[in-house]
């Protein structure tokens, strides 16, 4: 597997076009990072489960499943540029689509607010899946054989530079615009007034559709540098001359999928699943992709639980994770020069996996500790796998690129398995499923090593059964319809801002009413490094007897906003209000002065989510009698 030293990597000749096809590299890494903050972002906007949230990635990652094949007859019929232009083009649109996904937002059911940004994500997505199967592929092609694997091992490295920068635009630009009232705080608007929210919301959308359309249109001046650049032609197929023909080839492409004669799609499908390397490497990135996606999609969720902070605050401890990444990435790259790729993605599989049981078990920053340290075993993984497998298929590996391409819905599949997880058993426990997946990645590192399916077609891969196939087949779509229609209600999950946040209540009784209190109730956000920060929900309750559970015809709603604490001074921004109001607190005492009344500390037995559901029920329930 060691390659002459003296043999380069990049060969000056392609030097410019390799640098502009590896800024596509950055530019699909940018898009997958920024997706998986999108999962927090929705969480808080739209009060959603864990399980809700990973659709998103369902779309992200199931776009990349049905359009590899397409992709990969494109590179075939045209060229490795052809599929590159058109995958950018298609991403590009994906992003400019979240400007009218945002202009539909008002007015539209929840349901449907959120088809509109996940149909964007799928064409988005499906652009990456087209321009990752034409552009690894050719960064393979595009040079010497024998330092094909480090050559895209060194593409791949600037694919966690575009991660940085997609996290880094999400904190900047999205997750600060997010709100910190959370998903009570957020009922409670919608029962004040159902304006206020979509207000709200709509607001703290403009920070994520302005990110994704400015991206796209930085894209746009990448795909005209490609377009003009004279890259390597590293294809069999001429481009025809003429627009009508090259049109006419373009419909046509469907078509191809249904030959089945000799030479056909089909034909070189099922002889590239003859190699069992191949499909053990299809199968080992499927569980790779899912356990990456899995680890950084909750990454944000299981900082924000383990040391109380707010989104944007976690955001930055995802950034890290990314730089250790990219700096492992080359790291690993340098080491295969001495040691084997196979070697190397078994031993991080398994550091992985121990990392994995240090999230589980782990509290605090030594859980996050361990979370970052999976990105470190992660780093080599994609383009090692990918390499392996495609060593020995020649000509037809712009076909099996777009298997290896395909596997990438493990991201889709498995990321929806661990949140349904997350809802159920906690976020903690829920990464036993990165590390399981772990294990085959390192199965598959180790039995390569051992004599992998090359030239003399010995391969100590076992043999898949067809029938195994089937099998998982049906098993997928099992869970997923369980998951789906499972009997435990996907309503919102019951959570505070932060975990470890506090919630005091200060209660005036009415003079003139008695059993009927004002209550201001203030959630102490625990966020360091920071002054204190809060929310306040401002409610009167009728009938209050100690001990007993307040029922929604005896609870009103004022108002919600943020507060933040200076001298003794709590102000506070009411949700919808142009003014700041001030309230006189103190800890101390546990005494609280608000509108010229004094507050004293007492306790309730509350629950807001169901109280303003009943509310908002009732409330249809009316404007139904009078329709």
């Amino acid at each position: 597997m060691n390659t002459p030293k003296n043999t380069p990597v990049v060969p000056r000749n392609i030097l410019f076009p390799f640098i502009l096809l590896t800024s596509c590299f950055a530019g699909w890494g940018l898009a997958n990072n920024m997706t998986d903050t999108l999962l927090a972002f929705f969480k808080r906007m739209m009060s959603m489960s864990d399980f809700q949230t990973s659709w998103i990635q369902m779309a992200f990652y199931g776009a990349y499943f049905c359009l590899a094949i397409p992709a990969a007859l494109i590179v075939q019929r045209f060229s490795y540029k052809v599929g590159v232009l058109f995958g950018l083009g298609t991403f590009t649109l994906g992003g400019l689509l979240f400007y009218p996904s945002s202009l539909l937002f008002a007015g539209a059911s929840d349901m449907m607010r959120y088809t509109y940004f996940l149909i964007s994500l799928y064409i988005l997505a499906g652009g990456c899946s087209i321009l990752e199967t034409a552009a690894n592929p050719y960064i393979l092609a595009m040079g010497p054989a024998e330092t094909a694997t480090r050559r895209l091992n060194l593409a791949q490295s600037f694919n966690p530079l575009g991660s940085i920068i997609g996290v880094l635009l999400s904190t900047f630009f999205i997750l600060s615009r997010l709100s910190p009232l959370d998903a009570e705080d957020r009922a409670i608007m919608e029962a004040i007034d159902p304006k206020s929210l979509e207000t709200l919301q709509i607001s703290e959308l403009q920070g994520a559709m302005g990110t994704y359309v400015g991206v796209s249109l930085v894209l746009v001046v990448i795909w005209f540098a490609i377009l003009f650049c004279r890259m390597p032609v590293c294809s069999a197929a001429p481009i025809e001359k003429g627009i009508a023909r090259n049109l006419w080839s373009f419909i046509s492409i469907p078509f191809d999928a249904f030959h089945f004669n000799k030479g056909s799609f089909f034909d070189q499908m099922r002889q590239v699943l003859s190699h069992r390397n191949y499909l053990w490497g299809v199968i080992a990135q499927f569980f790779y992709v899912g356990a990456q996606i899995c680890v950084w999609s909750y990454t944000i969720r299981y900082v924000m639980q383990e040391l109380n902070v707010l989104e944007a605050h976690a955001s930055w401890y995802y950034t890290v994770t990314l730089v250790v990444f990219i700096g492992m990435r080359f790291v690993c790259t340098g080491l295969m020069k001495y040691i084997s790729p196979n070697i190397l993605l078994a031993f991080m599989s398994g550091m992985a996996v121990i990392c994995c049981l240090g999230v589980m078990f782990g509290k605090g920053m030594m859980g996050v500790i361990s979370l970052i340290s999976i990105s470190g075993c992660m780093s080599l993984m994609f383009p090692t796998i990918y390499g392996i497998a495609s060593e020995g298929l020649g000509e037809k590996v712009k076909i099996g690129g777009c298997g290896l391409i395909m596997a990438i819905v493990g991201g889709a599949i498995i990321t929806v398995i661990q949140g349904r997880i997350s809802d159920s058993v906690g976020i903690g426990l829920s990464y036993i499923v990165p590390a399981i997946c772990f294990i085959v990645t390192g199965y598959y590192g180790l039995m390569t090593e051992k004599g992998a399916e090359y030239k003399d077609g010995k391969t100590t891969m076992p043999k898949i059964p067809g029938m195994l196939f089937i099998l998982l087949g049906i098993a997928a779509v099992g869970m997923t319809f369980l998951c789906i229609n499972s009997h435990r209600s996907q309503a919102v999950v019951i959570e505070s801002s932060v975990e470890g946040s506090t919630t005091q209540y200060y209660l005036s009784e009415h003079s003139n009413q008695k059993g009927t209190f004002d209550v201001v109730e203030l959630v102490r956000l625990s966020e360091p490094n920071s002054p204190f920060k809060g929310i306040i929900r401002y409610y009167s309750v009728r009938n209050l007897k100690s001990g007993e559970e307040v029922l929604s015809e005896d609870i009103t709603y004022f108002a919600v906003g943020n507060c933040v604490l200076n001298q003794d001074k709590l102000t506070v921004r009411w949700a919808g209000a142009k003014k700041d109001e001030i309230l006189s607190w103190s800890e101390s005492e546990d005494k609280l002065k608000f509108r010229d009344r004094d507050y004293q500390s007492g306790s309730l037995q509350l629950n807001h989510l169901s109280l303003t559901e009943e509310i908002m029920q009732r409330r249809l329930e009316k404007q139904m009698d009078v329709e």
